[in-house]
């Protein structure tokens, strides 16, 4: 049974944390949050044509609107409604975990205490739908897991809906709720088919996909029209794109390119960069790089698992827990290890084709390992056993283990947080602050950058509401210059650090205007202007005589 009254304690923490957090980190938004903020820019002035995209999900976007309608800056509104999913999200993971696990309320504290903590530190440094996403299918998962998905409609239809709610939040919840609900039916089909029909199985797996379709349906039908061919999302593509380049580095996405109409950068409409997709099965080089691919990313998917607590108890209690209990537990306790197994293979294993970071899996997957082994620490518990001296051990270890999940666990992301918010250009103060600082330096646009700094140019330009093109690539400044007044580029935005920095202090026909120290560079800010024409010094002449 969920203790709401931990929920509430937890929730309540999260906010504490979150109110502490989030201005710290208000600003480092990234390259994508530029792209998710203007989204709900969009939503909010109600051109849902714009807003709607096959890249960037609609539901943190849609949740902001109404706030920066209300004239809340975009990027606190945005930031508030992460928060709110933040909340969502604890009440999500005790409630789920305790339904799948049926853990009790000292296992319902740690999955609290451990989410509160984490899920502030994701919400408020991190301008991505993680979290969000996470939210939804920790409350779709006991459903997926329950005794009753082939039994009861209501069970099916409840799961299909918040599978929908999911890919709302982020894309990749659309493969993965088709992959992952099918295996549910069919694996609780398997252990229940000498009492349950296998129409039944049918019937339930057909209510859950009809739910589902029902719910994103109206977004898949915008973007297929917009896009003009049936989509739920493009940026498999460029994901794809990425891992089968050798060396790639992001020159498709950096180089001076103008954005479209609207726009602040070519990055909120990735599916017009200027790349070519490729498929493994077209060569057998591609083959070979796909399966190359395919074994580093299981190697950084498993050291994923590895991370989430210092000394990775995770991808083996995983294992060693689900064996156990397959051996030695009632028929719940095997559905359960096997439901656990496949939910962990199949949302990791989503990612073995395409490019991938620890972080994608982190808030949903987390929440599931620490349950499971306070769950598996919970059973042995209720195991006699005839020898005494135990006895202290089953009591004092349990407490030890729990403090160290809790440390443990949050231990890695809060250290990252606190790396960021106490540095100027992690925390995004410095770049809030120079846009501040050249929004008085009549700065305009086009932008173009000198330098590798483009993630900070980006910014620079969004805040300032100007167009950004990108970086030069031009290993010299006649190159750099044709490539300048071929885009109509206005202001140049300079890393110290790059060579060009130096020839255009000599230049006549630019400016600085603005240059603010970034730990061991600077950013320096220069502005077209005139080319000032050399001086001529008036002198006097004598006109020699005819005679002379």
């Amino acid at each position: 049974m969920v203790r709401w009254k931990i929920v509430f304690a937890c929730q309540a923490l999260f906010i504490a944390l979150y109110v502490m957090i989030a201005p710290m980190v208000m600003y480092a938004i990234g390259p994508d949050g530029a792209a998710y903020v203007q989204q709900a820019d969009f939503f909010a002035h109600g051109d849902f044509w714009q807003a709607a995209s096959g890249y960037w999900s609609p539901l943190l976007p849609a949740l902001s609107a109404p706030m920066i309608s209300l004239g809340l800056d975009p990027v606190v509104a945005f930031r508030i409604a992460q928060g709110i999913f933040g909340v969502g999200y604890v009440a999500a993971a005790i409630w789920g975990t305790t339904k799948i696990f049926s853990i009790e309320a000292r296992g319902q504290w740690i999955i609290g205490l451990i989410t509160s903590i984490t899920a502030a530190v994701w919400s408020g440094a991190l301008t991505t739908p993680d979290v969000a996403l996470a939210c939804f299918l920790l409350l779709y998962f006991p459903f997926s897991a329950s005794d009753k998905l082939l039994t009861d409609w209501r069970h099916a239809a409840l799961a299909g809906v918040l599978g929908a709610i999911a890919f709302l939040a982020k894309a990749y919840a659309f493969p993965f709720f088709l992959a992952h609900f099918t295996f549910c039916v069919a694996v609780r089909w398997l252990a229940d088919r000498h009492e349950t029909a296998f129409w039944r199985a049918c019937a339930s797996w057909g209510l859950g996909i009809a739910a589902f379709a029902i719910v994103c349906g109206p977004w898949i039908g915008a973007l297929s029209t917009k896009y003009g061919r049936f989509t739920f999302s493009n940026s498999g593509a460029f994901n794809h794109y990425q891992v089968g380049i050798q060396d790639f580095d992001w020159k498709v996405v950096w180089k001076l390119q103008m954005a479209d109409d609207g726009r602040y950068n070519i990055w909120e409409t990735p599916e017009r960069l200027d790349f070519t997709d490729w498929s493994p099965i077209e060569s057998k080089e591609n083959f070979l790089r796909q399966a190359q691919h395919i074994r580093e990313n299981g190697k950084k998917i498993l050291g994923g698992f590895w991370t989430f607590d210092p000394i990775g108890l995770f991808p083996a209690m995983i294992v060693i827990a689900g064996f156990t209990v397959c051996v030695f537990g009632d028929k719940r306790a095997k559905f359960g290890a096997v439901w656990m197994i496949l939910t962990c293979g199949i949302y990791a294993g989503g990612f073995l084709p395409v490019a991938f970071e620890p972080r994608y899996m982190a808030p949903v997957l987390l929440p599931l390992c620490v349950a499971q082994l306070w769950s598996f620490i919970e059973w042995l518990m209720t195991v006699e056993v005839e020898r005494p001296s135990l006895s202290w051990t089953r009591r004092w270890a349990p407490i030890a283990l729990a403090a160290y999940l809790v440390v443990g666990c949050c231990a890695r992301p809060g250290f990252f947080f606190l790396r960021d918010a106490f540095n100027e250009r992690g925390s995004g103060r410095v770049i809030r602050h120079y846009a501040n600082l050249l929004a008085d330096k009549q700065f305009s646009g086009p932008v173009a950058l000198i330098g590798d700094r483009w993630q900070d140019a980006l910014l620079i330009s969004y805040y300032s509401r100007v167009p950004f093109l990108g970086k030069s690539y031009a290993a010299d400044w006649n190159e750099a210059e044709q490539e300048f007044d071929a885009f109509g580029v206005q202001t140049l935005i300079v890393d110290s650090r790059d060579p060009l920095s130096k020839e255009i202090t000599s230049r006549g026909d630019w400016e600085l205007i603005a240059e603010s120290p970034v730990l061991d560079y600077e950013l320096r800010t220069y502005r077209k202007v005139e080319k000032k024409a050399p001086e001529v010094t008036a002198t006097s002449s004598v006109r020699p005589d005819a005679g002379s």
